[in-house]
């Protein structure tokens, strides 16, 4: 019966009505999925963060850079021995709490691997990143993906 039903409903014509709905769900879909650049970000976000836990096998230190039209950037080093790897740079994607509000305090970058993908997500505070690393292994190994959460401090 509900094969009837969308067969049915698929072979009637639309109507503006339904088409200005579809529209805008297609629209508020391409904009949850298309890569989102805020521009507004505090300056205090920039600079270099090391851990707060110098024992982490993890994330040792984020870069934070802003370039001159405002574009965020991120440049992650993890734990390796006997220098830390440099996991290169990513955009920076900032947030605010509100749709208008251009004071961003949260932020997302993502680094795509050959073996796996972290998402990180990032929340400043007064003289404190706390990042959030959610990583998700691709490489078909069996590993578990798993999430880690650090506090950084302002390096100088």
């Amino acid at each position: 019966m509900t094969t009837r039903t969308l067969t049915a409903a698929a072979t009637r014509p639309l109507t503006s009505r339904s088409l200005t709905v579809l529209a805008l769900a297609t629209l508020s879909l391409g904009a949850l999925i298309a890569p989102q650049r805020a521009l507004a970000a505090p300056a205090d976000m920039t600079g270099t963060w090391v851990n707060s836990n110098v024992t982490t096998s993890g994330i040792t230190r984020v870069n934070v850079t802003r370039s001159a039209g405002g574009q965020m950037t991120v440049q992650v080093f993890g734990r390796c021995h006997p220098n830390d790897c440099d996991w290169g740079s990513a955009p920076l994607i900032t947030y605010g709490t509100t749709v208008s509000d251009g004071n961003h305090f949260t932020a997302t970058a993502v680094y795509a691997k050959v073996f796996a993908t972290t998402t990180l997500v990032m929340n400043f505070t007064k003289g404190r990143l706390d990042v959030q690393a959610l990583t998700q292994f691709t490489d078909g190994s069996g590993r578990q993906n798993y999430a880690s959460r650090d506090a950084f401090a302002r390096y100088r």
